[in-house]
């Protein structure tokens, strides 16, 4: 059984299943797989958790890092690992941290079979250069958000609709104190090839890499009001209507990209709180990532 490191971000998980933490990093333990176990915090966020894992990267044995929390999570390990040092190539197992299988016997088990099987696949890996939010670069896998996690409504029409993920999205998103669209929506252009595109009043939009033979694209919701996209969402299950004249849009994505996102307030960028102002990046493609399969018994 392969060892690994372990990174749990915790402001994803509600306060009474904290301890279902500890549950876990004994069965872990006992099962003589854990090299190290770190606990994320808003005080410290797994960017610094994962930074410090890398540090300890540089013996010649290559273990795996199975980070418990959402793509946001990974792709923070990720980030830190290639701004330590960009010819690390460690595998990352992300176990997420869903509404319904946080169960300590359910998550010990898809880690244990997926560190036995060991089933690694070569991910794309995107690359944003500029004001992200300051000068520099960033790494990512599968996806790069603007703005609020609506990852629940976005317009990916088979999927099963997570009643209590997306409820809990749009109260978050549409909350008391951000219900003035006009503060939080921003405006933005994007240009790749020969198209140029301007788009007004988004509320959050999602760089998507493609793979397995799926163009990249980009998905945004635009400003209306939110009962209005949770229709909208509905509808385009049951393919009543098309769902990119109201709330959603999906646009086809050509690589390299450029975008600039004017005028931007209080929200975030893959998660991370942003100051007001102009931002502005190229997005590219930079090779793959062993990304590690979860696989269960």
């Amino acid at each position: 059984m392969t060892s690994a490191h372990f990174i749990i971000d915790t402001t994803l998980i509600r306060q009474k299943d904290l301890g279902s933490l500890d549950q876990i990093q004994g069965q872990l333990t006992a099962a003589q797989v854990v090299t190290s176990f770190q606990k994320a915090s808003t005080q410290n966020p797994v960017y610094n958790l994962a930074r410090k894992v890398a540090k300890t990267l540089q013996t010649e044995e290559v273990l795996p890092i199975v980070v418990i929390g959402n793509p946001a999570s990974l792709n923070a390990t990720l980030a830190a690992i290639l701004d330590f040092d960009e010819s690390l190539r460690w595998p990352l197992l992300l176990i997420n941290w869903g509404d319904k299988n946080h169960s300590a016997n359910h998550l010990v088990n898809q880690i244990l079979t997926s560190l036995n099987n060991q089933a690694i696949q070569q991910a794309p890996l995107g690359l944003v250069t500029g004001s992200v939010p300051k000068q520099g670069k960033q790494y990512f896998l599968d996806s790069f958000q603007v703005g609020p996690d609506f990852s629940a409504i976005l317009p990916k029409f088979n999927q099963k609709f997570a009643w209590k993920h997306a409820f809990h999205q749009m109260f978050s998103f549409w909350g008391q104190a951000s219900r003035n669209q006009n503060k939080i929506s921003f405006s933005w252009t994007l240009r790749f090839g020969h198209t140029y595109q301007n788009h007004s009043k988004t509320l959050g939009l999602q760089i998507i890499l493609g793979q397995d033979g799926v163009a990249a694209e980009i998905r945004l919701v635009n400003q209306l009001p939110w009962p209005q996209i949770m229709l909208t969402y509905l509808r385009g299950k049951k393919g009543v209507e098309n769902p990119s004249r109201k709330g959603f849009t999906t646009i086809p994505l050509t690589i390299p990209a450029d975008f600039h996102i004017q005028d931007i307030q209080s929200v975030k960028i893959d998660g991370r709180l942003l100051q007001s102002g102009a931002y502005s990046f190229t997005m590219t493609i930079a090779g793959t990532y062993p990304i590690m399969t979860v696989t269960e018994n």
